[in-house]
Order: C-alpha cells, then structure tokens, then sequence
C-alpha cells in the first residue's frame, strides 16, 4: 500500500500525538484533539488482556500526559488485513523507548472506520507484547 493510505496515516497520526502527549510535547488542547480520532463506542485489549473503553481511555491519557519526557513510539510493517468501504482491519508494529532504557514491542490490530467524509476513527484496538521481529 501507498504511503497515502488513510489507514496508514491515521496510525501514524494518532500515535505521533500520543508519543507528544506523553512526552509533553503536546500543544494546548491537545487531549481533545487526540481524542476526537477514537469512535465514541472505542474498546481496546490492553497487551496484558485487559480492557478499557472511550471514557477509560481518556482517563489513562488524562493521567500521564507529560508524564514521560523522552517517550518514543516507532511504527512500522503496517499491513491491511482487509479493507471493506466502512473502513478496514489493520495489522502494525508498535515499538516504545524512553529515556530510562524501557523498551517494549507491540504487535496491534487496529480496526478502523471511514465515515463518508474521508474521516478515520478507531473503533478497536488489541496489542500484544512480542520480542522485536527485526
């Protein structure tokens, strides 16, 4: 796929925001903009099996911002596992380092919705923690 997927942008977009919300980077009013890219009916199955929801989400967000000055989030091997004309079902490797030599690998299945006006928004998430592929 062509690096103009929406899908492709949309994981990349999110997580450069979630990286700069982390890190405190993040301009003003960024918590609600980040927000706006998750459906309203957002789940999500944390790597350690449990779950949260839109409103949990925010909270954990709402926690932690600034809280990790040298976060990083790299993405890559970002594959459609299918792709329908509501939105599409997207599979991608999620690796995350600070500045105190925490590492950790995700592999993330993200399924995406696509509104009539081109919008992206996540309606579920599930990572895993793996060993690096690399």
């Amino acid at each position: 796929m062509s690096d103009a997927n929406p899908y492709f942008a949309e994981i990349q977009a999110v997580n450069a925001e979630v990286q700069a919300w982390y890190n405190g980077t993040a301009p003003a009013g960024a918590l609600d903009h980040l927000m706006a890219h998750f459906a309203a009916q957002f789940s999500m199955i944390l790597p350690d099996g449990g779950t949260l929801d839109w409103p949990m989400l925010r909270e954990i967000f709402s926690q932690y911002g600034g809280a990790r000055p040298d976060f990083k989030i790299q993405i890559t091997d970002s594959t459609i596992l299918t792709q329908y004309p509501g939105g599409a079902v997207v599979t991608y490797i999620e690796r995350q380092s600070d500045g105190e030599h925490n590492r950790n690998v995700r592999r993330s299945t993200a399924v995406l919705e696509l509104d009539a006006h081109g919008t992206v928004r996540w309606r579920h998430l599930q990572e895993t923690f793996c060993s690096d592929p690399k």
